[in-house]
């Protein structure tokens, strides 16, 4: 009889762990630090950073993207696969890490609808959309995989002197892949100023500062608010684009501070550093390989839980890109 109840108490834990829900804190760090697909005119999916090198200068000296058709839309899409090791994939503080391998694929599109001339700016509006599916290859981690989803819309205003403007609307979403289940999701508006400049022939220079509100829904514990993860957020970046044979390689700094002012995260403040460095080669003119590493530090203030953190990535990634 004692055999039977053992047996059975196993087969429950068994089942139990193969349906796992993600805890709050791990729904938390696992949203700090996935990759979220960025807005084209910010990544160069589409080479539209304003600098002397690669944008035209229209009648009124804004800069115009090559890229882009004077009138109509220009679209593209793609598809990104990676491959990586990642330290601290939750996000949590140190003694609590579970290294693991990930394996990324991510589809994305969009578009821009037009270029228009407003006299002292060129207007482009933007629209695109990425869905990617995030596997733990290594480790426990396998039974919290998850999709991600997002979506843009913004307006880019380029000026004449490098500088550019932009007004937009982004969307982001986590779904458990074994559960299906929404585990978070994230409106945001934000405003944002770039500046690209040459520093040599071979040399950009971009420099990116950006504000945004974030509306979240998050997997949380009964009797605690959907929206804890609600916060607002200033980000400052500055990164470099040097060309070296049929290399192009991209270092960048970025620089997040975030105010929380939900539940028990009222009062809770986050600094967060990152570093990062890309090398692509172009295998052909669409298709190019890519290796990257990365560091991230989060320090973390107004609060009893601690949610200090440091992790480091390094991968290889292989990307499609087709334009028309």
């Amino acid at each position: 009889m004692k055999i039977k109840i053992i047996t059975l108490l196993c087969a429950l834990a068994v089942a139990n762990l193969s349906n796992a829900q993600p805890t709050p804190a791990q729904v938390e760090g696992r949203s700090d630090t996935a990759e979220r697909t960025q807005p084209a005119p910010l990544t160069g999916q589409d080479d539209s950073q304003s600098n002397s090198s690669d944008a035209d200068v229209s009648d009124t000296g804004a800069q115009r993207p090559i890229s882009l058709k004077k009138d109509g839309i220009s679209a593209y899409f793609g598809f990104d696969s990676r491959y990586f090791y990642r330290s601290n994939p939750l996000a949590t503080e140190s003694a609590a890490k579970q290294p693991t391998g990930m394996w990324t694929n991510t589809f994305y599109t969009g578009a821009g609808l037009g270029v228009f001339d407003m006299d002292s700016y060129i207007l482009t509006p933007y629209i695109g959309g990425s869905w990617t599916i995030n596997d733990y290859v290594e480790g426990e981690l396998s039974k919290f995989n998850y999709n991600s989803t997002s979506a843009y819309a913004l307006l880019l205003a380029q000026f004449g002197n490098g500088w550019s403007a932009r007004v937009g609307y982004n969307y982001a979403m986590d779904r458990s892949t074994d559960l299906d289940t929404e585990d978070y999701n994230d409106l945001s508006p934000n405003l944002g100023l770039m500046k690209a400049h040459s520093i040599s022939p071979e040399t950009t220079g971009i420099f990116d500062i950006s504000v945004s509100i974030h509306e979240t829904e998050a997997f949380v514990l009964p009797g605690q608010d959907e929206g804890k993860l609600n916060n607002n957020e200033l980000s400052v970046s500055y990164g470099l684009k040097h060309i070296y044979g049929p290399f192009t390689i991209s270092p960048k700094y970025r620089l997040s501070f975030k105010q929380y002012d939900t539940d028990d995260n009222d009062g809770r403040d986050d600094t967060t550093h990152n570093f990062n460095l890309k090398i692509d080669y172009d295998l052909a003119q669409s298709l190019k390989l890519t290796a990257f590493g990365g560091y991230s530090k989060r320090t973390s203030s107004g609060t009893v839980v601690n949610y200090d953190y440091e992790s480091y990535d390094a991968g290889a990634a292989i990307g499609l890109t087709a334009r028309f």
